[in-house]
């Protein structure tokens, strides 16, 4: 009797060992797995960039934009290098060239630069009132048409129709500029100058 008490209390004590073991094994296992989504997220950066001013709703994913977050951000990024004044043109210039493609930092900068020389040397100032935006979003460009006002000094210089193209890059999560140039109406995109960009 004695005997079988002692086999029984064994037993028990072996599958309660067997029990620690196995719900020892589960928890190393849940702490493995929360580990590795925790080390996943610690090098993922987000960075979320939006305009000053929302007018709509718009959306971004890991590799995509929406039509609408491409207009407000290309209204924007137009404002910034068009409404200056010869005062404020080393800011906007600063931090429109802060959003540029490291790959076309240098051309971006050089064509501010010329356009920042000329406007300060005349003493001039200029306005660009949007009047519609054209969105390529597959390609991730946008023409934006309207009316160049330029000011010398005080007086009125000249208005005139003028359109803009923006083309954008979505890299990590951020939206860069990877160009900016006037077109005209009959090809907003510069289509000739983005192939032979391209070959």
């Amino acid at each position: 009797m004695l005997f079988k008490r002692y086999l029984l209390e064994r037993d028990n004590a072996t599958q309660e060992i067997r029990f620690m073991r196995i719900l020892s094994a589960v928890l190393v296992l849940i702490a493995l797995i929360e580990a590795m989504a925790i080390g996943n997220l610690i090098g993922e950066a987000r960075t979320i960039l939006v305009p000053p001013q929302i007018k709509q709703s718009f959306w971004v994913s890991s590799s995509m934009v929406s039509r609408e977050y491409l207009e407000e951000m290309a209204y924007w990024y137009a404002g910034l290098a068009l409404n200056v004044t010869p005062s404020g043109l080393n800011y906007q210039n600063e931090l429109f060239l802060k959003y540029a493609l490291p790959s076309e930092f240098g051309r971006l900068q050089a064509e501010m630069a010329s356009r920042s020389e000329f406007l300060k040397k005349n003493q001039a100032s200029s306005q660009f009132s949007v009047q519609d935006i054209t969105v390529d979003d597959r390609h991730l460009r946008v023409a934006l048409n309207g009316k160049l006002h330029t000011w010398v000094s005080d007086k009125r210089a000249g208005e005139r129709d003028a359109t803009f193209m923006i083309g954008f890059k979505y890299l990590n999560g951020k939206l860069y500029v990877s160009d900016f140039r006037e077109t005209n109406r009959q090809n907003l995109f510069d289509i000739d100058a983005a192939t032979a960009k391209q070959s």
